[in-house]
């Protein structure tokens, strides 16, 4: 301990005060993560949360070196922390402004990001490393919130595959690991996707509505163009939930529940598109989707990385545009390291995609039943509408760090076999009679009725977990 003190004495404060956030969140993190692994009653989960954890750590290092070294500290992080820092000043005098010294120049969303810091610079202190990992544990607290929303929604998906993704694919590392928008909206994103989980299931509760909001209002924050795609996917997914809810008899509650939400959608939906409009400077008459698009695309597409969007006016234009602001750059479109980088992990997630075809298959046949599964694809698909207009390789990296979070939702959904259309093979957590039974004749695997019933946990039973930890 002595030791420990006297090297501290040595460092700088804002190193210090980093470990000490560090050793102070860590604490913190570990029960929750061995409570996780007590509640699946899988010891090895415990393992792979730890790591997740550490690859986190090594993320928040490595984006650091990046800000600093390669970048120069010419990065918007050393930006939020200088405005935050003396908002910080300012707060502890009992002077409160939403606007932090420095920022005043910035759009009032990257703003919001300083009074954010500057409240965490309360508790640190101004130390752009303890920053950065608070930062990047909002983003794990994230992750793991759209693992549960997965496993709440889906309990035929291969959880644990999909938690893999989350903790140690590298965009979804690297990005959110320093000072700035990614984090929060990674745990923003978290809250939204669990909420929704749990209003499409077929136990519905109205505290959900109440977390909904949260996680949109989190998202209207900083992104408000996200927060109205979240807005539609809920929209269509929750109307699917409540016609085939219905039309196979769920509870008046859960229904009722779902019917309050749309109107709560409706309301929120007029918030929402009026501050996208007022995010991209558009809240004066005559200014319509295409003009804000276009717009968009004339401020992307400058700088070494810039290339011409495929920018989706008709359904044509949409499969170029899923294979741009999904796959590339491409290796021969490269013109730097760091774009070099983004190529070998498309090409990595190309691999992913291609391997994982039945996987794929199995995702799109399952959100017939999945309402959860339709509002992944539908914000997937309006993100990929929205950001083909970008045209910048940079911009569009760190971008889709979070719509692959939602894409990895279908890589981790049941297989259909080799030459069948059936969804037979499942997770070892739902593998069993939930679902499915074997006919007489000849043995073989088919739908039972409850399988082709409303989609639920409820409906559903796995039978290694009880429902009270389906809920979760």
């Amino acid at each position: 301990m002595v030791l420990a003190a006297v090297g501290l004495q040595r460092l700088p404060f804002d190193a210090w005060s980093g470990i000490l956030a560090l050793t102070v969140l860590v604490a913190l993190t570990i029960p929750v993560l061995n409570w996780l692994a007590r509640r699946e009653g899988d010891p090895r989960l415990a393992h792979m949360l730890m790591w997740g954890m550490a690859a986190t750590v090594f993320g928040v290092l490595l984006r650091y070196f990046f800000v600093t070294v390669i970048y120069n500290a010419s990065a918007d992080a050393g930006k939020y922390s200088s405005g935050a820092s003396q908002l910080a000043s300012l707060l502890k005098q009992g002077t409160f402004t939403t606007v932090p010294p420095g920022l005043e120049s910035f759009p009032a969303e990257s703003q919001r990001i300083g009074v954010v810091l500057a409240v965490v610079y309360l508790f640190t202190g101004t130390s752009r490393w303890a920053g950065s990992i608070v930062f990047a544990w909002f983003a794990f607290g994230g992750r793991l919130l759209l693992w549960r929303a997965l496993r709440r929604a889906v309990p035929e998906a291969d959880d644990k595959r999909y938690l893999m993704f989350l903790l140690f694919f590298p965009s979804l590392l690297f990005w959110p690991a320093s000072i700035g928008k990614e984090a929060l909206m990674f745990l923003a994103l978290g809250v939204l996707s669990f909420a929704a989980a749990q209003l499409l299931a077929e136990r519905v509760s109205a505290g959900s509505i109440a977390l909904f909001v949260a996680g949109l209002a989190g998202l209207l924050f900083i992104r408000p163009h996200l927060a109205a795609i979240g807005v539609a996917a809920l929209g269509v997914a929750s109307m699917v939930g409540t016609l085939g809810g219905i039309g196979q008899g769920a509870k008046l509650k859960s229904t009722a529940v779902r019917v309050v939400a749309l109107v709560v959608l409706v309301v929120a939906a007029g918030v929402v598109f009026s501050q996208t409009a007022k995010f991209f400077g558009t809240a004066d008459e005559g200014a319509g989707v295409t003009s804000i698009l276009d717009k968009t695309r004339s401020q992307t597409s400058i700088g070494g990385s810039a290339f011409a969007a495929p920018a989706v006016s008709s359904p044509l234009d949409l499969p170029w545009a899923i294979v741009t602001v999904i796959f590339r750059p491409f290796l021969w479109e490269a013109s730097g390291a760091s774009t070099l980088v983004a190529a070998l992990e498309s090409l990595a997630l190309g691999g992913l995609v291609v391997t994982g075809w039945r996987r794929l298959v199995g995702g799109l046949k399952l959100s017939l039943r999945r309402p959860y599964l339709v509002f992944v694809l539908t914000f997937t698909g309006a993100f990929i509408m929205a950001f083909s207009y970008i045209g910048n390789f940079g911009i569009l990296a760190r971008q889709r760090s979070i719509m692959l979070a939602l894409i990895f939702v279908f890589l981790a959904t049941p297989p259909i076999e080799k030459g069948r259309g059936l969804l037979l093979k499942r997770s070892s957590r739902s593998q069993g009679t939930a679902g499915f039974r074997t006919d007489d004749v000849g043995a073989q695997p088919v739908l039972s009725t409850v399988q082709l019933g409303a989609s639920s946990p409820e409906h559903d039973p796995p039978p290694i977990r009880s429902a009270s930890k389906v809920n979760l």
